[in-house]
């Protein structure tokens, strides 16, 4: 591992951010052309670098824990990586170096650079922080980090239908994080810890018919801040908006790396620091989520706005997975956590792909779009691995995940669930083929007659996105090998807590 490499990766692209408006105006009076983006995106294969310089360790068992200012837990403040969080952490790191090389060319034309990109590698540091952490409170500073940035990012452009989506998501968004840091109050004043570990100790030790009412209070307010974030229904009103309004730069930052901080909590609610019965609540959230999103998305004549409502239904599957999980299906939080590293990159992918799209033509309407196969080949086929990964058609890495969640619901008893997930799974494909007939096939109108191919930057993060889905879906072992011992990690609440309180 890296010296220091887990403060490091938080550090560097929050120090960054904050020097980003001096990179600008030297790179305004010297004329360099590039330069904020060329910083922007060495910073974050730095950040990549260090983070996978962690993955051998932890991939082996251990669990580091890094003590800021020297202090031991759970008096001191800790970082605490296992394999669950070296996952989160690695697909944060690698989705946002794609989606900063794919800002490079896509917001070229756009003024208030310097900001653009002081906000996203603050949002990087804030989902960093909160895979990372080992300490509660910090889970929310580094929590409101991300959703401040995420907020002025959706209203970036400052127009009407991105100033109305911002203050949406400002507000629902502001009300998630309060149940979350309620929710911190309360655990501190009935058990006088903040650290994750610690308070799992204490919160055991109630039992599970002698939990005060506070308890349950605080868990009930945190599930519902999560789930406000992670935007299952009926907590899912803002990201329609949010997802059509942003820059598609930002759209795919939300719908990949921003996707992974959410479930990263649904993953430790059942275990860490609660370790109370929720998988009922997760399985139900996450079928509603999974029916409410693929029906809307079937509806849309807006192409953003139908990979939005697909963002809800295919999250709706991560939340069930793990939810199946807990009720004691073996393949489910594995099905859960490879369904999230397939979203991420499929997903993310998608929405570039309608950037490619948005950024030639300058509309997102299906109405207004046709035949662009022959003028952008590249996007064409990019857009139509992701689509088919999404829709879980083998052999593409979405295949693989849905069917371990398939076997999910058959192994808890529940063939009904399988069912249903399997009737997404194929309107969800029925829906991708509207979308690509309506955009790349059929009459081309005569104003995009002589439509060229997205810049080379935007066909890199594509092509890279592509190859992923089809890599993994053709050999799953190299999910398999990052999502089997973060399943575990997830699972094994004794060794977490054992090693980041070092054996008291």
């Amino acid at each position: 591992m890296i010296p220091h490499a887990p403060i490091l990766a938080i550090v560097l692209p929050l120090f960054t951010a904050f020097v980003m408006p001096v990179i600008g105006i030297l790179a305004e009076r010297y004329h360099i052309k590039h330069l904020r983006e060329a910083v922007a995106i060495a910073v974050m294969v730095a950040v990549l670098i260090m983070v996978g310089s962690i993955a051998p360790d932890v991939w082996g068992g251990e669990i580091i824990v890094y003590k800021l200012g020297g202090w031991p837990p759970p008096w001191g403040i800790v970082l605490a990586v296992d394999a669950l969080s070296t996952q989160m952490a690695l697909m944060i790191a690698l989705l946002g170096t794609l989606v900063v090389i794919y800002s490079a060319s896509y917001m070229g034309r756009d003024s208030g650079l310097s900001y653009f990109y002081t906000l996203i590698l603050l949002v990087m540091s804030g989902m960093l922080g909160i895979v990372l952490t080992g300490d509660f409170f910090n889970f929310y500073v580094f929590l409101e980090i991300m959703s401040i940035s995420s907020y002025a990012l959706v209203s970036f452009r400052r127009d009407a239908l991105s100033i109305e989506a911002g203050m949406k998501y400002l507000v629902i968004g502001s009300l998630g994080t309060s149940f979350v840091l309620l929710s911190v109050v309360m655990l501190y004043g009935a058990v006088g810890s903040l650290n994750i570990a610690d308070l799992a100790i204490k919160l055991a030790a109630y039992g599970a018919t002698n939990v005060p009412p506070v308890l349950v209070i605080s868990l009930a307010l945190f599930v519902t801040g999560v789930m406000v974030k992670v935007a299952m229904v009926p907590f899912h009103t803002w990201l329609p908006d949010a997802f059509t309004a942003a820059p598609t730069a930002i759209s795919a930052l939300l719908a990949g790396p921003a996707a992974v901080v959410g479930i990263y909590w649904v993953a430790r609610l059942p275990y860490l620091p609660f370790g109370m019965p929720v998988g009922a609540i997760l399985v139900a959230l996450g079928l509603i989520s999974m029916v409410v999103g693929v029906l809307m998305a079937l509806m849309q004549r807006d192409f953003k706005r139908m990979l939005a409502y697909h963002v809800i239904s295919q999250k709706g599957y991560m939340v069930l997975g793990i939810g199946l999980g807990t009720l004691g299906a073996a393949y489910g939080t594995m099905g859960g956590l490879f369904h999230l590293l397939n979203h991420s990159t499929y997903k993310a992918l998608l929405f570039m792909c309608a950037g490619a799209v948005l950024y030639q033509t300058k509309s997102q309407k299906f109405d207004e779009l046709g035949g662009l196969g022959k003028n952008m080949p590249i996007t064409a086929i990019t857009f139509l691995i992701g689509a088919l990964a999404i829709s879980g058609i083998p052999p593409l890495n979405g295949f693989v995940s849905k069917y371990l969640i398939y076997l999910a619901g058959l192994q808890a008893g529940m063939p009904w669930i399988t069912a249903i997930a399997v009737v997404v799974s194929g309107l969800t494909l029925a829906s991708f083929m509207k979308a690509f007939s309506s955009v790349f096939l059929g009459q081309r109108p005569q104003r995009l007659q002589g439509t060229m191919e997205a810049p080379k930057p935007m066909l890199f993060s594509m092509i890279v996105m592509a190859l992923i889905c089809v890599a993994i879906g053709l050999i799953p072992d190299l999910g398999f090998n990052i999502v089997g011992p973060a399943a575990e990690a997830a699972k094994n609440v004794t060794h977490y807590i054992s090693q980041v309180l070092g054996g008291t």
